[in-house]
C-alpha cells in the first residue's frame, strides 16, 4: 500500500483527478512502458497517478507517482491481484479512471481458470451488462459486435439484437463521453461486399439491415451495412464523415486499424461506470526487460483516461 495514504488524505478535486494504472503481466513490458510513459512531466498537470504493481519492478518510477505494492508467487496471480486492487480503488472512490497494462489471458487463466480478459472481468465486477471494446486513435472510434470468439462462431452471433445493442452503446458513448451531439455511425457488413444483395450470404440482409433500420427509427444516424474491404481505404482518418464504426468481428475491424494506428491505438471499454483504457498491443514477452518497448500506446491510453475521466 506504499504511497496510497497520501493520495487518500488529499482532497479530491475535479481538476486533479486520480488515475489508477495496473502493471499487467509482471513478466511483460507493462512495467517498462508505464515508467516510460509517466516520465512525461506534462501528465502531472492533468492528474495524480497510482501504479499498482510490485515495487521491485518500478524502481525508475517518478517519485510523484503513488505505488501500491503487489506481491505474488506467479505472474498470473500478480496480474490479477493488481487488477483486483484497482477495482477496489475505483469502487472506493479513490481513483476516477483505470489504465490497464497488457496481461496474458493464458497466463492469468492458469491462476484463475474462468478469466477471459480485462473487459469481461471488469464488466462482471461492476455488473455492467452492456459493454463493448472500443478502439480509439485520432478521430477513429471502432467497436466490435462479437469480440473474442472463434471465427467459425461469428455468423450465428450476428443477430439483429446484438448489432442494435452495439449501435445503441456506440451512440450513447459518443454523446456522453466524447461530447459528440449527433454521432454518425458506420456499420460494416459481415460478408464480402456486404453480401452482394444476398449472393454472398444473407446475414447483412436478415440481421444487420434490420438493426440499422431500428436504430434509425429511434433517431440514431446509423449507415450501412457497408462493404468492409473498401471502407477503411476511403473513410479512415480525421476527414472521415463518420464518428464511430461498428465491425462485426475482431480481425475485420482491428487488422486495418492496427496497420495504420498501432502506435497510438487505445482500447477503451464502453459501458462501464468509469473510464478504462489500455494499450491495444500485448505483453511482448520477447522484448520484456530489454528496454526496447515503445510506450506510445500507453502514453495515448493515459492521455485518453485523463481527457475523459
Amino acid at each position: 500500500m506504499n504511497g496510497l495514504n497520501s493520495f487518500v488524505k488529499r482532497p479530491t478535486l475535479k481538476s486533479n483527478k486520480v488515475i489508477a494504472i495496473t502493471m499487467g503481466d509482471p513478466d511483460g513490458i507493462g512495467p517498462e512502458i508505464i515508467q516510460k510513459a509517466l516520465a512525461q512531466k506534462s501528465f502531472f498537470g492533468q492528474a495524480r497517478f497510482i501504479v499498482i504493481g510490485n515495487k521491485k519492478l518500478f524502481k525508475a518510477l517518478d517519485p510523484k507517482v503513488g505505488l501500491m505494492d503487489v506481491s505474488y508467487q506467479s505472474a498470473g496471480q500478480g496480474a490479477l491481484q493488481s487488477l483486483e486492487q484497482a477495482v477496489l480503488l475505483i469502487k472506493g472512490g479513490i481513483a476516477d479512471a483505470l489504465v490497464t497494462a497488457p496481461l496474458s489471458k493464458e497466463v492469468v487463466s492458469r491462476y484463475h481458470k474462468n478469466f477471459v480478459g480485462h473487459t469481461e472481468y471488469l464488466a462482471e465486477a461492476f455488473d455492467a451488462r452492456d459493454i463493448d471494446m472500443m478502439f480509439v486513435a485520432s478521430d477513429i472510434r471502432l467497436t466490435i459486435v462479437t469480440r473474442h470468439v472463434p471465427l467459425k462462431n461469428v455468423p450465428e452471433l450476428i443477430t439483429t439484437q446484438a448489432v442494435l445493442a452495439s449501435i445503441k452503446l456506440m451512440h450513447k458513448t459518443l454523446k456522453e463521453q466524447f461530447g459528440i451531439k449527433v454521432p454518425r455511425i458506420a456499420v460494416l457488413g459481415l460478408n464480402p461486399h456486404a453480401g452482394e444483395a444476398g449472393l454472398l450470404g444473407d446475414e447483412d440482409i436478415k440481421q444487420i439491415g434490420p438493426a440499422i433500420r431500428q436504430a434509425k427509427s429511434i433517431g440514431i444516424k446509423a449507415i450501412g451495412p457497408l462493404p468492409a474491404d473498401t471502407f477503411f481505404a476511403f473513410h479512415q482518418g480525421p476527414k472521415s464523415m463518420y464518428d464511430g464504426i461498428i465491425a462485426m468481428y475482431h480481425d475485420q475491424g482491428l487488422a486495418p486499424l492496427k496497420a495504420v494506428y498501432m502506435n497510438e491505438l487505445v482500447n477503451f471499454t464502453a459501458g462501464l461506470p468509469f473510464v478504462r483504457t489500455s494499450p491495444a498491443h500485448g505483453t511482448a514477452f520477447d522484448i520484456a526487460g530489454q528496454n526496447k518497448a515503445d510506450p506510445s500506446s500507453m502514453v495515448a491510453s493515459i492521455k485518453l483516461a485523463c481527457d475523459l475521466a
